[in-house]
């Protein structure tokens, strides 16, 4: 087996606040819109108990106008959503036939993260048994609440044989899922992976955990509240949303005449070994320098970073300093934006929505703005190209995750040719 096989992308699909498409994802964001909301799914919040009432939420979705074959999911959105962004990657890198159906020679695997996993189905369950009983528990329950059962109706859905695995390492998860899925490519062990996350967290327990965690930001406007790297951020906005990205072999993407989009030429992880919920900068720069290495790129090479960027005082801080650590002189000036600033964060999602954001600005040649960045903090200083996006060449870009329980993972993608 050949350990130097080029992994390139041919086809990427995306589910986000702003509609389905990976168009739809990168004009707003490339226009510096926010689709950051007041919550419509969860029914009117006591304000008492929920000072926060707005995410980065996927409104008025419904999976059927997005499949061609039916599908048995029913009650959890972010396998829903999953298979929706898997349905556009799929098609945009000719792969599907006309019924949906999977057109390769080679066996495709399928590698998806998510954080937070099948947590509509299993909240649904829970409260059946608690407010019903035990005979109301569905006898399906159990295959449905898996993990698994975001990578599992992707294969079963589209046909796919190869390997299939879900990583869950919270935030970092779709990132972990697609450098995963580059290793085995690099290594000969896969042709073509279907690979990405998703993430739909806006349950009424899991929302009320996360308000109760006291990390969300407060902000009379929905639109403004997510700002990472200002001297005003006070917390993190959730959001919802599923991207998935069809990476392959450069031979197999040119024996079937597939479009390439980017090549993806660098995965680095690395755990902190720290705490459960705070970042370290150790861990963070670790991660960074092992992707550059898998890449054999230098720092000075590197000429846009997505950060991770959740607007936490810790988080931006400490990611701020290992970039700086990582790449010198050049982190202070290298633009470096975090679009969670628009879409909020949809934790196992967002690596994979990130990467495809990457993608899109290498292709444009177009650096994605930090909005409501208004009043950069001093002692976080990088250049985060605040309020609007600029033109600039984009050879390789980076895109970190740094995720609860000290999991971080970053990816570095270069334009073909």
């Amino acid at each position: 087996m050949s350990s130097h096989r080029e992994v390139v992308v041919t086809g990427m699909g995306a589910v986000t606040p702003f509609g389905v498409g990976v168009d739809r994802l990168w004009e707003n964001v490339r226009s510096g819109r926010s689709g950051v909301e007041w919550i419509s799914s969860l029914g009117e919040l006591d304000r008492q108990h929920y000072p926060v009432r707005y995410a980065g939420e996927v409104k008025a979705f419904n999976v059927d106008d997005h499949l061609k074959k039916h599908t048995e999911v029913r009650r959890e959105k972010s396998v829903q959503m999953g298979l929706a962004a898997a349905r556009e990657a799929l098609e945009q890198s000719k792969l599907l036939s006309d019924d949906e159906t999977l057109e390769s020679e080679a066996p495709v695997g399928v590698i998806a993260g998510s954080g937070h996993g099948s947590c509509h189905e299993s909240e649904g369950q829970n409260k059946n048994y608690f407010t019903r009983g035990p005979r109301s528990v569905r006898p399906t329950t159990i295959p449905k609440c898996m993990f698994n059962s975001l990578s599992s109706n992707l294969s079963m859905h589209f046909g796919l044989h190869g390997t299939n695995h879900v990583i869950a390492s919270a935030c970092s998860s779709g990132t972990a899922a697609i450098g995963l899925s580059r290793l085995l490519i690099k290594h000969g062990y896969e042709e073509i992976v279907l690979c990405g996350g998703a993430d739909s967290p806006l349950t009424p327990l899991l929302f009320t955990c996360w308000t109760n965690m006291r990390v969300l930001a407060k902000h009379a406007e929905p639109g403004k509240a997510s700002r990472p790297f200002d001297r005003q951020r006070n917390g993190m906005v959730l959001g919802e949303a599923a991207a998935m990205v069809v990476l392959e072999s450069r031979e197999s993407a040119e024996r079937r005449g597939a479009n390439i989009l980017a090549r993806v030429v660098g995965y680095g992880a690395s755990s902190d070994a720290h705490d459960i919920t705070s970042p370290h900068r150790d861990g963070q720069i670790a991660a960074m320098r092992h992707c550059l290495s898998d890449a054999s790129a230098d720092p000075d090479q590197v000429d846009y970073i997505n950060l991770h960027g959740t607007a936490t005082l810790a988080n931006d801080e400490t990611e701020a300093a290992a970039v700086v650590d990582v790449f010198g002189r050049r982190g202070a000036s290298m633009p470096a934006s975090s679009t969670k600033s628009m879409l909020g964060h949809s934790l196992g999602a967002s690596g994979a929505v990130e990467l495809a954001i990457c993608v899109n600005a290498l292709r444009d040649q177009f650096v994605p703005p930090t909005i409501n960045c208004d009043d950069p903090d001093p002692d976080v200083g990088l250049d985060y190209v605040p309020h609007e996006g600029r033109r600039h060449e984009i050879n390789l870009a980076m895109s970190n995750s740094f995720a609860f329980g000290g999991n971080n993972a970053c990816l570095l993608v270069g334009r073909d040719g």
